[in-house]
């Protein structure tokens, strides 16, 4: 038996051998091939030993530094090289060991920044259904995410939470012949019956997140957002934990929307699974304020700032600079949307397509006419899930209550950046096969 305290003791686990490419091998030498990105976690793909050998090379210049009392040239650099093709305005980076962290830190940033202007009131945060910011009390307060709230319900903050823009099943706009913004209106709405100088940020997925794989907001829904939040002083956060970094095909996502937030939150790719790191970046506005006025963040990790993982977090860097990965999702992503939007006329269970670059999901419903879900008791996303893995592929199994609370099933495709047209040719092909199966 193992000494491991599970994730899930329902769940009988292949042990990880090693890794290369897009493929993962277990010791009994089966071959997984990653559609999910372990997570959406992987871009550089897996078995880059070079980043290793790099960290070796380095030797005790990597030494451990606790960031209260120095700083270290690791964090330095990699905070400027993510500068660099981070949107402009963004003008400091705070690291942390993943998304959880930087969301907290970011909820704990907003306020402080509030209290130490005066305003002492703000602390209210309004964040969105069907969305997930992380598995911490605090960040989990934040998710919209019910299947995961409802154990820990009576520990939870109170935020509040509004529509996310989620056209397939939006109740604003579906009889309308596409998005009206009124999810984004919304929040205007929820700031004004909460009292506007209560407020101190908004929370949303720059791309919503495996609470409901893959939506991808009207092209003016942040501009909007960014215009309520500047009328009434409220900071604006983008958590690109999972869909930055690479993943639509820009470094940040939140670039095609043209608009610049107040801090946006990344993790998963920024280490590619080669160290735990995450990060927010802070915009000229907030970091201005604490440096001109030389004010303490009263907030910190023992491993904020960690040496090793910020160099190789560089090593990440220079990899997906050098060979074009920050841009590539958005070519290889075009042929995963159309071969998943070919299957979709192939098979009507599937409701809806929908991501952008290599973050796809796809929604499955009983009934295509009315988008009625598979009732829950037919597990039909696990039962997917499983089977896809029997064949040799891994997709992400959407967390179920993606129909606001009641059933939706739903898949995430997130394969590393370097993922080809034949590789994907086998996660659609699999996909097919059981699908075929299922229904």
């Amino acid at each position: 038996m193992s000494s491991i305290f599970s994730r899930d003791y329902a769940a009988e686990l292949p042990k990880l051998a090693h890794g290369s490419g897009v493929y993962v091998y277990d010791t009994e030498g089966k071959a997984y091939l990653d559609g999910m990105g372990s997570a959406g976690v992987v871009g550089i793909g897996h078995g880059r030993t070079e980043i290793y050998r790099a960290l070796a090379d380095a030797g005790n210049t990597v030494t451990f530094a606790y960031t209260a009392t120095f700083t270290h040239p690791w964090q330095e650099q990699l905070a400027e090289s993510i500068l660099s093709v981070a949107p402009k305005g963004m003008e400091s980076v705070y690291f942390v060991s993943g998304g959880s962290e930087a969301n907290e830190t970011a909820l704990k940033l907003a306020r402080q920044y509030h209290l130490e202007r005066g305003d002492t009131q703000r602390h209210k945060i309004i964040a969105r259904w069907q969305s997930y910011h992380g598995v911490t009390i605090a960040t989990l307060s934040l998710s919209g995410r019910t299947s995961w709230r409802t154990p820990y319900a009576p520990y939870l903050l109170p935020v509040v939470h509004i529509a996310p823009p989620y056209e397939y099943r939006c109740a604003y706009c579906r009889e309308k012949g596409g998005c009206t913004l009124d999810c984004a209106d919304e929040l205007e709405r929820a700031i004004n019956l909460e009292g506007p100088e209560t407020v101190s940020c908004f929370f949303a997925e720059t791309i919503v997140g495996t609470t409901a794989s893959g939506l991808v907001p009207h092209k003016d829904y942040y501009k909007r957002v960014r215009e309520i939040c500047d009328r009434y002083g409220i900071l604006f956060v983008a958590d690109e934990v999972l869909a930055g970094y690479g993943r639509t095909g820009v470094p940040f996502a939140i670039d095609d929307w043209g608009v610049t937030p107040d801090m946006i939150t990344c993790g998963k790719a920024i280490g590619s699974g080669y160290a735990p790191l995450g990060a927010v970046l802070v915009n000229d506005r907030v970091t201005d304020f604490f440096r001109t006025n030389r004010k303490r963040f009263v907030h910190g990790f023992t491993y904020s700032g960690h040496p090793a993982s910020c160099f190789i977090g560089q090593q990440v860097f220079d990899i997906m600079s050098k060979e074009g990965l920050f841009k590539r999702p958005g070519q290889i992503g075009d042929y995963l949307a159309t071969r998943l939007r070919q299957l979709q006329q192939r098979h009507a269970c599937i409701g809806d397509v929908r991501g952008k670059g290599l973050y796809a999901g796809v929604e499955f419903v009983e009934d295509r006419a009315t988008r009625k879900p598979f009732p829950t008791e037919k597990a039909f996303t696990s039962r997917l899930v499983s089977q896809m893995r029997e064949r040799g592929v891994i997709v992400g199994g959407g967390v179920p209550g993606a129909n606001f609370g009641q059933g939706g099933d739903h898949i995430q495709i997130t394969p590393p950046y370097i993922v080809t047209e034949e590789e994907i040719d086998i996660i659609v092909d699999t996909l097919d096969e059981v699908i075929t199966t299922l229904v």
